[in-house]
This record gives C-alpha cells, sequence and structure tokens, in this order.
C-alpha cells in the first residue's frame, strides 16, 4: 500500500470543509474506516493521525464526487490569481521600462533616477513589509490579549454598528458571534498557512515585474536604440560621491564583472544639465551605465523575489507538514474513526489495529487523565473511570470536584494541575446538561486551558445532554474563542 499524498492548502480546506459536518454515528464511520480508509494506508502499527485524515478526505470526495469542493474552488483560484500575476507583472514591468527609456532618444537617460524607480522604490517596499512584520513580532505581541489580528478587526467592526447587532434575532446574534470565534481558532492554528500563499502571489508579481523590465530594456530598446545614460542632481552632489554610491551598489556582481559598472572618469562625463541632448555625451561613458542598471534589477530584484518565492514556499511546505490535527473537531473525529488513542512517543498518536472497541480499550492506553467534576453531579468516581477507560482509552489519574462558574475557588487545583508532570493526555471537564454556560463558566474554562498547556486536551463532558443542549454549549465555547471540545457524557 503507498503512503497518502503530501497535504496540500486545498486539501485542509476541504478537510475542514466536511470535519463541519460530521457523520451521524461513531460506529458507522468506525464502520466505514475499517472497509474504506484502513486498506488505503498499510501496516496498521504505522497509522499516523495526518495519514488517516488524509484517507478519510479521500473517502469523503469520493462519496461526493460530481461537484466542486470548496479546496477544488481555492486551487483554481488560486491558479487564476497566480497566472493574472504573472501577466500583470510583465505588463507592468514591460511598460515602466518602455515608458521610462522612449526618452531616450532626445533626452539622457537618468540613470540613478531609473535606478531608484525600478529597483530603490523595491526594496523601500520590502523594507515596510519587513518592519511591519517586526513590529507584529515583537511590539504587537499583546494584540491577541486585547482582541487583536483579524478577529479583533471583525470583532470592531461589528462593534461598531451595534445598533444593527442589536436588531438581530438573538440565534442569529450568537450564530455569527461563533463565527467569529470559529475564525479566530482557526487563525490560530492555520494562520501562518493561510499568510504563505499571498506573499508566494505578491513575489511572483515582483518576478514577472522585473523579468518584464529587464525583457524591455535587453530585449527591445538597447539592441534598437542608441541610448544614453547620464546623471543630474539638484543637491551639490559630485562625480566622486555618485562614483562611490555606484560602486558600493555593485558589490553583488564587482568580484565576477567588475566592468560592468561606469568608472569615476565616465561617471564624471555623463553629468549633463537640463534640456542638454543625448547625443551630445560622449557615446562609450553614456552606455557604461546599461550593465549597472540590468545587473542591479536582476540582482536587488529579480533575485531577492525568487529567493522570497521560494521562501514562501518552502514555509508553507513545512506549515503543511507540522499540522498537528488536534483542534477540537479534529480530535472528536480520530475518536470516532480510531476508537481508543494510542498514544506514543515523540507525541505521535497512531491507531491500534482494527478490533471491537471492548477489545481495544483492554489492550491500550492513551495516557493519564484529570477529571474536573461539577460539584453538584453526584457522579460515582469508578463509573467515571470506566467511562472514560472504555470510550477514550484514558486511565484517570486524578478527580477534583469543582465549581466551575467559580474560578478563584478552583485555583489551587489548577494550580497543581499547571505543575504536573508528566503532563497529563487530557483534563476532562464534566458538566451537568442543563447548567447554563455564562461568562464565568467561560473565565473557569480559560484557566483550565492554561492549566493544561499546549500538550493536553481539553474535553467538556455534558451528562445527559440532548442535540440542542450539545450545540448551545459548542457554540458558547466558539464564541469565547475556547480551544476546547465538547461531547456528550453517555
Amino acid at each position: 500500500m503507498t503512503r497518502p499524498a503530501d497535504w496540500t492548502l486545498a486539501d485542509v480546506v476541504d478537510f475542514e470543509h466536511f470535519l463541519a459536518a460530521p457523520e451521524a454515528d461513531a460506529a458507522g464511520e468506525r464502520m466505514r474506516f475499517g472497509t474504506r480508509i484502513a486498506p488505503r494506508l498499510g501496516d496498521p502499527a504505522t497509522h499516523e493521525r495526518r495519514d488517516v485524515f488524509r484517507a478519510w478526505l479521500d473517502v469523503q470526495r469520493e462519496r461526493h464526487a460530481g461537484g466542486l469542493t470548496p479546496g477544488e474552488r481555492l486551487r483554481r483560484g488560486e491558479s487564476m490569481l497566480c497566472a493574472l500575476a504573472w501577466l500583470l507583472g510583465l505588463m507592468f514591468g514591460a511598460g515602466l521600462a518602455g515608458a521610462w527609456l522612449a526618452h531616450g532618444v532626445r533626452e539622457p537617460v537618468n540613470a540613478p533616477l531609473f535606478w531608484a524607480a525600478t529597483v530603490g522604490l523595491q526594496l523601500l517596499l520590502l523594507a515596510l513589509a519587513a518592519a511591519g512584520w517586526l513590529w507584529r513580532r515583537i511590539l504587537g505581541a499583546g494584540l491577541a490579549h486585547a482582541g487583536g489580528g483579524l478577529h479583533g478587526v471583525l470583532q470592531t467592526l461589528i462593534a461598531g454598528a451595534g445598533g444593527l447587532l442589536r436588531r438581530l434575532p438573538g440565534e442569529r446574534r450568537d450564530a455569527l458571534r461563533a463565527a467569529l470565534g470559529r475564525l479566530a481558532l482557526r487563525r490560530e492554528t492555520y494562520g501562518a498557512l493561510l499568510a504563505a500563499p499571498a506573499v508566494a502571489l505578491a513575489q511572483r508579481f515582483g518576478v514577472a515585474f522585473n523579468v518584464g523590465l529587464l525583457f524591455a530594456m535587453l530585449a527591445l530598446h538597447l539592441p534598437l536604440v542608441d541610448l544614453r545614460f547620464g546623471w543630474q542632481s539638484t543637491y551639490p552632489i559630485s562625480a566622486e560621491q555618485m562614483h562611490r554610491a555606484v560602486h558600493r551598489v555593485a558589490t553583488p556582481w564587482r568580484w565576477a564583472l567588475p566592468q560592468a559598472q561606469p568608472t569615476a572618469d565616465e561617471v564624471a562625463a555623463t553629468r549633463y544639465g537640463r534640456g542638454q541632448e543625448a547625443h551630445t555625451l560622449p557615446a562609450n561613458a553614456a552606455r557604461a551605465w546599461w550593465p549597472f542598471l540590468a545587473l542591479s534589477v536582476a540582482c536587488y530584484g529579480l533575485l531577492v523575489r525568487a529567493a522570497l518565492l521560494l521562501f514562501a514556499k518552502l514555509a508553507q511546505r513545512r506549515a503543511l507538514a507540522t499540522l498537528r490535527f488536534d483542534h477540537p473537531e479534529a480530535n472528536a473525529l480520530w475518536r470516532r474513526l480510531a476508537g481508543p488513542l494510542v498514544s506514543a512517543e515523540g507525541g505521535q498518536a497512531r491507531l491500534p489495529e482494527l478490533a471491537p472497541a471492548s477489545a481495544a480499550t483492554s489492550q491500550h492506553t492513551a495516557g493519564a487523565c484529570v477529571a474536573l467534576v461539577a460539584q453538584e453531579l453526584a457522579l460515582d468516581d469508578d463509573g467515571l473511570r470506566g467511562a472514560l477507560r472504555q470510550r477514550f482509552g484514558w486511565q484517570l489519574a486524578a478527580v477534583h470536584r469543582v465549581a466551575i462558574d467559580d474560578r478563584a475557588a478552583g485555583a489551587m487545583q489548577l494550580a497543581e494541575l499547571a505543575t504536573l508532570q508528566p503532563r497529563p493526555t487530557a483534563l476532562v471537564v464534566v458538566a451537568p446538561a442543563n447548567r447554563e454556560p455564562i461568562v464565568a463558566v467561560a473565565l473557569f474554562l480559560r484557566a483550565v486551558v492554561e492549566a493544561a498547556g499546549p500538550g493536553s486536551e481539553v474535553l467538556v463532558m455534558l451528562t445527559a445532554a440532548d442535540t440542542e443542549r450539545l450545540a448551545i454549549w459548542q457554540r458558547f465555547v466558539q464564541i469565547h474563542r475556547l480551544r476546547v471540545g465538547v461531547e456528550v457524557f453517555a
């Protein structure tokens, strides 16, 4: 059997699309895993989460064949945008060079000004982009805690339209807030993955722009038109100063092509005044500028953009290769497919061999978990231990009775959880289905997530909850941007 193909951005979009409409029952999906997904993966001992999900995605696509999936639409749209970026870049680059050099028949082409417009402007834009990136990384880290980023912008826009939002029915208003919460959580998971295509698209335009510049210069105007290059300035710049600037700019290629820049005498000979005609400049000295300009475009424009394009592609590939698929919805799908999880070295979960759930749970353990049980629930610890073991394969390490609407009252237990070593696989909050999810509960769950850390799953289990109550709680955790799964405790 062949290993599933590597993930692409279109695969991730389709995965989230099909994940938003999960199958009705875990048993049916488990059966489909055994009959349709597992045979694609070969040896069950080598099944990894990302491979199982990719095989599951292929099955979903086959079952929904006949229409374009969101991922396929994204792939086609991305291809169209890439083609448009190449076309517009070539047109803008060739057009700029053509319009500028067309005036070189009567007047000399101002070489430093041409360099500034074609190369300097690109370097300035890249410097501004780098400064903005550093600002966000170094000084903008606190924006996430203050509601910044894309989610914060959307929240601000909606807050500004508060009157309109208040006119919406309560259910639609909560649905909109939940959608914003899902967007924020997905941004945390896929933010780097979604940024790379935008950067790559901009660099494709930049590469095409510089190719257009070089094509217009080297293939159209220079072979066919007797262009004369020179320089002038209103500022008191001497020929020696201009030559030193040219000498520094030519550093990348001067070691290999020392003649590809005007000499000090040629720089001095090509200074011209306003209204001076091109043919009055010395021909050899005036023509000595064009290799310098062409190599500047090639080095500071084309090569830099090509390197950034390659970096964006590698960054996207790395982001795809390191996707953990451990957000709450993916965890729920994993359990539906695999039954009890199996712990493995290095944090990579693997599937047990296909077997009835009871047999699997008697042979495997998915690690330790800690249960936080609402203090009003009369829940037997042994029953809880058996349920968690049978359903998830988790070994119950400790049970704490807490007030889930008062994080201050449970501060001591949460502080102990934050220092547990080794870290538990999961923290399970068991709550009654009839408990109303209020802000105090959200604050408590946020404290639980912080205590759990990045390596532990946080799951809310509702006792005897129907579909409506389950949906209410799921929307609740999305509104408050909690990385928490919600399932029914049966």
